[in-house]
């Protein structure tokens, strides 16, 4: 079995290495000098002469396998890359809503060539279903040439080496039959049956739960954004931990380990069809048929062995996916298990023996239960927190308690969700009754998940070099303290350190606010606008969106999570566009928002959601129908209402602010709405106009800038296809000698401040 683990990690190691370090005609090469060096084992003796021997075929293996699969399989994408073409294609599962269609998942048959895996963007609504065949004209383009905010890793490491863009109808020419697709039939079936069993604010996360179906959850931004910050992401994307479950409550069902075999494998497979086929899904459920075929052939259950030799299979099938996040964070977080988990339970346990603890059985199950949560959590956070501040950003500081509040619930929810389910395709009195104590445990996970994320500091950011600086001294001292072979009761000590020194990062720079200082920054949040205010230790946000791809809640978050702030005073809404709004509700369910000032919501959709969520969150609510002047700090704001009528950009509020730095923010507004607020209110001279509509020609009028006499302008814009910043809107600005910043060249911009 040793082996065995010794050759998938070699091949593992390969294929990562080919993907990230090495150009692509250096493979061969690369495979020659593995193969022609493992002869050099023949000079070694016993063991070591197998493991170099094994090591270094399996690394040429590995290099040879990458360079041929991306000349098979990823290369003939190439001819499509650019071009718009009518093809055939076959539909692999349903399609899924997207904020500007939908989209589905199939594998492109040009005329000439391979098949090619696709990601399908289409704008019309149109059934279909796995095993269609359908025709279409699409323009193509290479899932590395992206530009709508999805990650390569999200599509190729599926297979999936196209994104094309469909014009026009699609054709529905053929069907696989009716067993077509079956397992996607069958998720659609569960997922359908949740909605029947649970009420709207459980079902959607019943549906993540059982069959990775997100949709529907991930329309809630607060949500989403309280389960990130409160470390439990994981329990929505179905990996390992659900493929436990699953085999978990099987096992207590069938003991014979022949039939759990028979019965599981099957079981799991279809399950893994159910849930997509996933990277961390296949590397969980390839694991989990190595340790059930185990005893089976009368061999040792070896986790480390299974899990090198599941990464083997995985990788084998598409060399793409090692850029998964998912599966990075499956590996790290088992192989943190198999390695540290079982050694800080019983380190624990022998200590709280010792100590005598253990004074009655129900003390003890309650301590044991605490002591292999935390162990648990501990050991899955070994290796996944740095990956989660690389890929993310940002590490959740209440992550271990809540795994520790939750995890027993979601336990609880995954296999009596499952059995409702299935009793609800029989007999839905009964099901009701079984998926009550389910909707009780996710409302009470949900509660759990709200309630910490919301905590001042829940989550911190990468880009606080003092967090790099902690994290790091936390990781040397406990590298160094197992070394030195410390006892449990040494441990007290550092960890009070680590603790103390935390504190000493987030709380400290709140004590010396400086409450002279006032600076206005725009965001970079790509093409949107976000602008933060502060004046010590106040905060004020105007607008809080982009169309870019990028979270502006999340980047403002971030801004003033650096900067010590923890609430806002006043968070001020221009107009309910998503580029000026879509983070909103994000800001909403991170921090405390004392005040929200907005015009009138005519009916928008996002309004509506973003005005529940803040009464929700007891924030103020103030419809600004008429000039407001508000203070916080040394700034003051005054909110204009709208003056314009027709369209939503005609319709918003424009912010002023006066005080040690002056500034005007007309969000969206057009030259004719700029003409109707200088006859109806006395603007006077600014230091700093933030330029109407993203640099928009028809906004940023010589009237305005006559009027007002900015000596700054700054420009919010990102990619856009609307020729944003316009050539007219500069040599305005230029005429009238106003230097001007853009945060697509330069970032964040701030003025004012220290």
């Amino acid at each position: 079995m040793r082996k065995l683990a010794t050759a998938s990690f070699s091949f593992s190691a390969a294929i990562i290495v080919s993907r990230y370090l090495l150009p692509y005609n250096w493979l061969p090469v690369c495979c020659a000098i593995a193969a022609a060096a493992s002869f050099t084992g023949l000079l070694m003796h016993g063991y070591m002469r197998m493991r170099v021997i094994i090591s270094l075929l399996a690394l040429a293996a590995g290099f040879i396998w990458s360079w041929t699969y991306t000349a098979v399989f990823v290369m003939p994408s190439g001819r499509l890359n650019a071009q718009t073409e009518t093809v055939a294609a076959v539909i692999k599962d349903y399609p899924s809503a997207t904020a500007r269609g939908y989209r589905v998942d199939g594998v492109v048959r040009p005329e000439s060539g391979p098949a090619v895996g696709a990601r399908l963007y289409y704008y019309h609504e149109t059934r279909l279903k796995p095993g269609d065949t359908v025709e279409f004209t699409a323009r193509f383009l290479r899932t590395d040439g992206m530009s709508d905010g999805e990650r390569i890793d999200a599509l190729s490491s599926r297979g999936a080496f196209l994104a094309g863009y469909i014009s026009g109808d699609i054709k529905v020419t053929g069907s696989g039959g009716r067993f077509a697709g079956f397992p996607q039939r069958l998720a659609q079936a569960v997922a359908g049956m949740t909605e029947k069993l649970y009420d709207s604010d459980t079902a959607p996360f019943m549906q993540a739960l059982l069959v990775n179906n997100r949709d529907k959850l991930n329309g809630d931004t607060a949500l989403m954004s309280a389960l990130s910050a409160a470390g439990i992401t994981h329990v929505v994307s179905v990996s390992g931990m659900h493929v436990s479950f699953l085999m978990g409550f099987l096992a207590v069902i069938i003991k014979n380990k022949r039939l759990f075999a028979l019965i599981g494998i099957p079981v799991l497979l279809i399950f893994m069809a159910m849930t997509g086929f996933t990277p961390s899904m296949v590397r969980a459920g390839v694991m989990q048929v190595f340790l059930i075929c185990a005893p089976i052939f009368r061999r040792e259950r070896d986790s480390i062995t299974s899990l090198s030799a599941s990464l083997f299979v995985l990788l084998a099938i598409n060399p793409y996916s090692s850029a998964s996040v998912g599966l990075q964070l499956s590996f790290s977080a088992t192989l943190g298990i198999i390695l540290f988990t079982g050694r800080i339970d019983a380190a624990v346990t022998d200590t709280l023996r010792e100590q005598r603890c253990f004074k009655h059985k129900w003390s003890k199950a309650i301590a044991r239960f605490i002591t292999t949560s935390l162990a648990t959590t501990i050991g899955a956070l070994v290796f996944t927190l740095p990956l989660s501040a690389i890929h993310f950003g940002y590490v959740s500081l209440v992550a271990p308690l809540t795994n520790l509040l939750t995890l027993w619930a979601v336990s609880l929810a995954f296999p009596i969700g499952i059995v409702a389910c299935a009793l609800g395709f029989i007999y839905m009195p009964i099901a009701s009754i079984a998926a009550y104590p389910v909707a009780l445990a996710v409302k009470y996970i949900i509660f759990v998940v709200r309630m910490l994320a919301a905590l001042p500091y829940s989550t911190v950011y990468a880009s606080n070099a003092h967090i790099i600086f902690w994290l790091a001294y936390v990781y040397i001292m406990f590298i160094t303290l197992p070394l030195m072979k410390a006892r449990v009761r040494q441990y007290i000590l550092p960890v009070c350190t680590a603790v103390v020194a935390l504190l000493a990062v987030l709380l400290l720079a709140p004590l010396f606010p400086g409450p002279g200082d006032s600076a206005v920054t725009v965001l970079d949040v790509g093409q949107g606008l976000s602008v933060v205010m502060m004046s010590g230790e106040h905060a004020a946000i105007v607008d809080c969106g982009s169309s870019s791809g990028e979270n502006a809640g999340a980047i403002a978050h971030e801004f003033l999570t650096n900067r010590g702030v923890t609430s806002v005073d006043i968070l001020v809404l221009t107009h309910f566009h998503a580029d000026h709004a879509n983070g909103v509700e994000f800001i909403l369910s991170r921090m405390h928002v004392s005040a929200l000032a907005i015009p009138d919501p005519e009916g928008s959709f996002l309004a509506d959601d973003i005005i529940q969520l803040a009464r929700k969150r007891g924030t103020d609510i103030i419809y600004v129908t008429q000039e407001t002047g508000l203070s916080f700090g040394s700034l003051e704001l005054t909110l204009y209402p709208p003056v314009g009528y027709g369209d939503e950009n005609e319709r918003g509020l424009t912010i002023l602010t006066s005080g040690d730095i002056s500034a005007l923010i007309t969000g969206d507004m057009n030259s004719s709405g700029e003409r109707s607020l200088l006859r109806s209110a006395a603007v006077p001279d600014i230091d700093v106009l933030v330029v109407g509509h993203h640099g928009s020609k028809y906004s940023t009028s010589e009237e305005l800038l006559k009027a007002v006499t900015p000596e700054i302008a700054v420009i919010s814009v990102g990619y856009n296809s609307y020729g944003h910043p316009a050539a007219e809107t500069l040599e305005r600005l230029e005429r009238f000698h106003i230097m001007v910043f853009r945060t697509d060249e330069m970032g964040n911009v701030t003025v004012g401040g220290r």
